[in-house]
């Protein structure tokens, strides 16, 4: 079942869409091009730094998009819902699910707004910083600077589509070819 299957009348339009959305975001950042050596770690904090990282970018188009009404919320809450099974999938006990939740909550959109202000920075260095510091915890990452280049294309890409185009894993670009 969804997380939304409990409804009387059963999901809204906006729920129904996070939920694929969510399904794209995360079909996106599981691209094995963003993984292995010199670029994202396969660890739990690799794929939950890439996820944020393809998460904000969509948060940050649904921002710009009034029209979609609800479902920049109904995204949110389906990515912190998904973070919350994850933590429980990894053996994280009850009673301490909502203290990380709380502090995943902070990461994620401190990382939201670290990436909003970099992409708005005319410097092209600002964001391949802003992922260094939060997806590899070093200044240098080889990774960093491709990273960067496909999150401003893909920001670019969106901005001129509709933001339904979101909701299609198809539409958004593959992983970076080269480091």
């Amino acid at each position: 079942m969804g997380p939304f299957a409990f409804r009387l009348f059963g999901p809204s339009r906006s729920e129904r869409d996070a939920e694929t959305l969510y399904m794209a975001v995360l079909a996106v950042a599981r691209r094995p091009g963003f993984y292995g050596p010199e670029r994202t770690p396969d660890t739990f904090d690799g794929r939950f730094e890439l996820i944020t990282a393809v998460a904000a970018l969509a948060m940050m188009r649904l921002k710009a998009a009034p029209e979609t009404g609800r479902l920049g919320q109904d995204f949110a809450d389906r990515l912190f819902l998904g973070l919350d099974d994850a933590l429980r999938e990894a053996g994280v006990g009850d009673l301490s699910v909502p203290k990380k939740m709380k502090a995943l909550a902070r990461r994620v959109y401190g990382r939201v707004q670290a990436y909003t202000d970099a992409l708005a920075d005319p410097d092209p260095a600002a964001l391949a910083d802003a992922l260094a510091r939060n997806v590899w915890s070093t200044p240098a990452p080889p990774f960093a600077p491709a990273l960067a280049a496909w999150m401003r294309e893909t920001a670019a890409a969106f901005a001129a589509a509709p933001a339904t185009a979101l909701l299609d894993s198809d539409r958004w670009p593959p992983a970076p070819r080269s480091v």
